[in-house]
């Protein structure tokens, strides 16, 4: 995912960044400490959780991908596009597959889902 770094800040021994995407903006952790302020990359969206239905993933009325940040939380309304298993799921968002851990499977099958994620990791492709 192409994202432009907007703002870089330390919090709890980690380098976090605000970022701006195609779908929206996050917070997230950035794995190389050396990314500034501007800069624009690409990179892959981990969602470093375990996501349990109707607590941190529900169904979507949204039907369009997008990722903002609400009250320091940032919410991803995803394509769900395979939940093969009971222990994982894969998402679209924009041009990205993210892939998700389930505690459980999922009640019904969605199209899309709204998750709130608390620990994002970015890590840069160098592509």
């Amino acid at each position: 995912m192409q994202v432009r770094i907007t703002e870089t800040f330390e919090n709890a021994n980690a380098s976090h960044v605000k970022f701006q995407s195609p779908v929206g903006d996050g917070i997230g952790v950035c794995t190389d400490a050396s990314i500034k302020t501007g800069a624009s990359l690409d990179v892959e969206l981990d969602l470093d959780e375990v996501f349990s239905w109707g607590r941190n993933i529900r169904p979507s009325l949204c039907k369009t991908p997008q990722i903002m940040v609400i009250n320091g939380i940032t919410h991803i309304t995803a394509k769900l596009i395979q939940s093969s298993d009971n222990e994982f799921a894969a998402l679209q968002v924009g041009d990205s597959i993210i892939l998700i851990e389930l505690d459980g499977p999922m009640p019904q099958e969605h199209e899309f889902v709204d998750l709130k994620a608390a620990k994002i990791h970015l890590y840069p492709t160098n592509i």
